[in-house]
């Protein structure tokens, strides 16, 4: 099973949208789809159920998006356009051949005008004694009342570097073009998989606060209790109010937070906004055991791979692949622009009927051979200017190109880093949540007895809420370093691995 071979089909053509009908398509091209341009294949396991938008898997999320996604289906229509314009330059290189036929009206006044002389007219020349001897002379009627003529003409350029270079230029924009496709599906592959992660952890966070809402609703029941029993005070009892309003408060601030992340996942896999996301919590098998794998490294191992050079992995990066094909496409720009000094060479001919007063090609037959050749002497510098422009624009692409590589490199590395940092923090707050709930554990004893103040009670919450979040962000984290590693190398596709 090949993917690289399948994201590049969809740039050629459009499945249908309905995803049960998807299913079938994909099992078909993944059983018989080779190997890509690349070199390389990373196979993505097929959907066992039809992705509905309720407990929707991360993997049939990323299908949905490169089967909906808008920004997507542009690049992908751009691609075609490219190649389409490709063969319109090779045209140019081809005999053009064309078929001209005319009908013109004519009143009678200009008529008898044009033919007022007749059809003949007598001359009268000297013959050898000298006497005058008449010549009569037919004049061929040119002008009717309803004129017909017709020709057919041809132009063939023999020479003319501007369209030569012009279908290399053709050609390299197609081949950015297709490099611009495979950077989009990695692209809408990486935001996808951000999305879907962002929206897991606020879903996470909105559960672990309305248990906290709900502990903070009991806390103050509590107090009120205590207090109708004269063991708390109403200044306690109003602490505990505050408390539950501000948790009530965090609560519909991330449910919020949580409606905008879903929303944004709507709008990359293309669904309808005014449907509900339910995603499902179970990340796919690649994704988990490269977050074991990184878990149980030890220094040792990370050393190993924090120090193995990143040059020769960002180099793979398609996004690096279109940077390199924008420097082709500059360069072939600045030769066209050297192009306006040479000659060109362009012959035509046409044959013809001459003008009559029959739709028939009876007329008299005419035809006429020319050759054309051009060459610029003088344009007031025009051609100059242009060149100088294409060829400092050609060094700034190259450095915007270099300036490109290393980014990717700094982002791999940073990414890379944050991968070690993630895996440190995680472990540090499983720590801290053990400690926290078995510190809860004891403090609610004490509360419900009466023995710890509101204040030690408050804190006792603050102290586990504050562990639980930590947790939760410290987890997902970990697994957006590992996407935004794999986007940096340009391997997120293999995430989706079975």
């Amino acid at each position: 099973m090949k993917t690289d071979s399948y994201f590049r089909k969809k740039s050629q053509r459009s499945y249908p949208t309905v995803f049960t009908g998807m299913i079938s398509i994909l099992i078909l091209l993944f059983s018989i789809n080779g190997y890509a341009e690349e070199g390389k294949h990373v196979p993505i396991p097929l959907m066992e159920k039809q992705a509905g938008i309720s407990d929707i898997s991360m993997t049939e999320a990323v299908f949905l998006a490169l089967e909906n996604n808008h920004a997507l289906r542009a690049t992908q229509n751009g691609h075609i356009a490219a190649k389409w314009a490709h063969r319109q330059a090779w045209t140019q290189l081809f005999p053009a051949i064309s078929l001209e036929s005319n009908y013109t009206r004519l009143d009678d006044e200009t008529v008898s005008r044009a033919n007022a002389l007749g059809n003949e007219i007598t001359m009268y020349f000297p013959d050898s004694t000298g006497t005058l001897q008449p010549v009569t002379i037919e004049i061929p009627q040119s002008v009717f009342r309803n004129g017909y003529e017709t020709s057919i003409s041809g132009r063939l350029l023999l020479l003319n570097p501007a369209v030569w270079n012009g279908v290399s230029l053709a050609g390299a924009s197609k081949d950015l073009a297709a490099g611009e496709v495979q950077t989009a599906i990695r692209s809408t592959v990486h935001q996808t998989l951000r999305s879907f992660v962002a929206l897991l952890r606020l879903q996470s966070l909105v559960r672990l606060q309305e248990e906290h809402v709900d502990q903070a609703v009991r806390n103050t029941e509590q107090a009120e209790r205590l207090f109708r029993v004269g063991k708390y005070s109403e200044a306690d009892v109003l602490r505990w109010r505050v408390e539950e309003a501000q948790q009530s408060g965090i609560l519909t601030e991330t449910r919020q937070g949580l409606k905008v992340s879903a929303l944004t996942l709507e709008n990359l896999i293309g669904v309808d906004p005014t449907a509900s996301i339910s995603p499902d919590s179970v990340l796919p098998d690649a994704i988990r055991r490269e977050m074991s794998r990184y878990r149980s490294m030890n220094e040792d191992a990370w050393e190993e791979f924090l120090a193995h050079p990143l040059m020769d992995v960002v180099e793979l990066n398609p996004q690096l692949t279109v940077m390199e094909q924008s420097k082709r496409l500059a360069k072939l720009q600045h030769r066209q622009s050297l192009t306006a000094f040479m000659p060109s060479l362009t012959v035509a001919g046409s044959y013809g009927w001459q003008n009559n007063d029959t739709p028939d090609l009876d007329g008299d037959k005419t035809w006429a051979v020319s050759a054309t050749v051009s060459l610029p002497l003088f344009t007031s510098f025009s051609n100059y200017s242009g060149y100088q422009t294409t060829k400092f624009q050609m060094k700034q692409t190259a450095e915007t190109v270099e300036d490109a590589r290393r980014s990717l490199l700094l982002g791999a590395e940073a990414a890379r880093t944050a991968i070690r940092t993630a895996v440190s923090q995680l472990r540090l707050a499983e720590t801290s949540l053990e400690s926290a709930r078995r510190g809860f554990e004891i403090q609610e004893n004490a509360f419900k007895l009466g023995r710890l103040s509101n204040l030690e009670w408050i804190d006792a919450n603050l102290a586990l809420r504050s562990a639980e979040q930590s947790h939760t962000t410290s987890y997902y984290d970990l697994v957006l370093a590992i996407i935004d590693y794999y986007e940096f190398t340009g391997e997120i596709l293999s995430l989706l691995e079975a």
